[in-house]
């Protein structure tokens, strides 16, 4: 076993205010593209509005918050709760007192569980 020290930055781009990102996987070989970040949410935080670039899996470890898709409309969000976004579509997210959450990116659907029967967020 090896302790090491993970990185944190702060993430500006897209006009988010108050996250921090902390990287916990990159995989360049087999699979270009796959990522596992814990991020940070302040109070008062967001992560502006962008297109994704893979799919996108948002799972919340703690606090509160909320996550938009492609209409805008904001999802409150809670310990437990996950929100998918496909390659390419928009999407915000944010908190209003805090939240801490994992986010896994990845060309291919990383799906919570065997299959992908979620119904979609309303």
């Amino acid at each position: 076993m090896r302790r090491v020290a993970l990185s944190s930055t702060t993430l500006s781009s897209f006009s988010s205010t108050g996250v921090t990102l902390r990287p916990h996987a990159r995989v360049t070989q087999p699979v270009e593209g796959f990522a596992v970040d814990v991020v940070e949410f302040a109070a008062r935080s967001r992560i502006g509005r962008h297109p994704t670039r893979v799919w996108q899996l948002l799972a919340v470890v703690s606090g509160e918050g909320w996550a938009a898709g492609p209409d805008g409309h904001a999802v409150p969000l809670g310990p437990g709760d996950a929100v998918l976004w496909e390659p390419g579509e928009e999407h915000a997210s944010g908190s209003s007192a805090g939240m801490v959450a994992v986010i896994v990116q990845s060309p291919v659907p990383p799906l919570p569980g065997d299959d992908d029967s979620a119904p979609p967020v309303e």
